[in-house]
């Protein structure tokens, strides 16, 4: 018997097992090595982007992607998103806000002009900060349709819009509403348009609004790759698109805009809003209807004009 048949019944006797004799002599039971397959190597491929069609060349009549390239000014824009799904998640406490205080914050702080695009849909959601905005003479407002429906499709994974004259007209009846101003300016959601689209919303008295510098911001963990794509392709006349809802959507726009506001104004860049870069009539909050009171007061005679013009009535200019 060998020594190691002797070591493994002492073993089993210990652990209270009967051992036989040829059972103790049998060779030992090996298991099995396992067989190792190679696995074909592959190179790592990143998710492909979401498809969509983009906007055709602008006209510069009543379709924009900068100003005049001669001066060294520029705008800053922001899109206000909203759609009836992020408008759920706000609804039900998945989002905290979709609103980006921090960046109005900047923008104020710093003394910088700046044009709001705003959806209906995020006007009514957010009506006090959207009449807050309206009213401050820095910031102008425009349309970003009703709900951000794709106009064009496919669109980075957006809906395509049932009805575009209904987004247009929707969202202009919706943002005059909340802040008293009917916009003069448009973005298309996910600048994907046609020619149609310019025309149509031409017909509505809109001119349409994209831009040469997408920030990248949305869905970006990075303010410095925001800082870098702004500060490479930023040069006099670009209209610069970035986000003001914040959240999960767009992050990291506030930090960037920390670092991009002092370093344009290092290289020798001003601020303006949209319509200023491009002479176009800004659309300015209506005043609010008088009471009754006040129009009672305001057709009541004023007797020191009528004495000061005895002919009042009888001018026809």
């Amino acid at each position: 018997m060998t020594r190691f048949a002797v070591l493994v019944g002492a073993i089993l006797v210990l652990a209270g097992t009967p051992v036989s004799a040829s059972a103790a002599t049998a060779a030992p039971v090996r298991k099995p090595v396992p067989v190792r397959r190679s696995v074909p190597w592959s190179p790592y491929r990143p998710p492909a982007p979401l498809r969509t069609v983009d906007h055709p060349p602008v006209d510069g009549v009543r379709s924009f992607d900068n100003g005049p390239r001669d001066a060294n000014r520029l705008a800053l824009t922001f899109d206000a998103d909203m759609t009836p799904f992020m408008l759920g998640q706000l609804q039900r406490g998945a989002v905290a806000s979709w609103y980006n205080r921090e960046v109005v914050d900047i923008l104020r702080q710093e003394g910088v002009p700046a044009t709001i695009f705003m959806t209906g849909l995020w006007a009514q959601a957010y009506p006090d900060v959207a009449r807050d905005l309206a009213a401050d003479p820095s910031f102008e407002i425009g349309s970003h349709t009703f709900d951000h429906s794709a106009f064009r499709t496919p669109c980075y994974g957006l809906f395509g819009a049932s009805d575009r004259t209904a987004e247009i007209e929707t969202a202009q009846i919706a943002i005059a509403s909340v802040t008293g101003v009917t916009p003069r300016l448009i973005r298309f959601p996910g600048d994907c348009y046609d020619v149609s689209d310019v025309s149509l919303a031409a017909s509505e008295g809109l001119s349409v609004i994209s831009g040469d510098v997408r920030g990248g911001d949305g869905f970006n963990p990075s303010s410095a790759s925001v800082v870098g794509v702004v500060m490479n392709q930023a040069r006099g006349g670009s209209i610069i698109l970035l986000h003001l809802q914040g959240g999960p959507n767009a992050p990291m726009t506030a930090p960037a805009l920390r670092q991009v506001i002092p370093a344009l104004r290092a290289a020798g860049y001003q601020f303006v809003t949209v319509s200023d870069l491009l002479g176009l009539e800004r659309a300015i909050p209506s005043p609010p209807p008088m009471t009754t009171a006040q129009t009672a007061v305001a057709s009541r005679p004023d007797p020191a004009a009528e004495e000061a013009e005895p002919n009042r009535g009888t001018h026809f200019f």
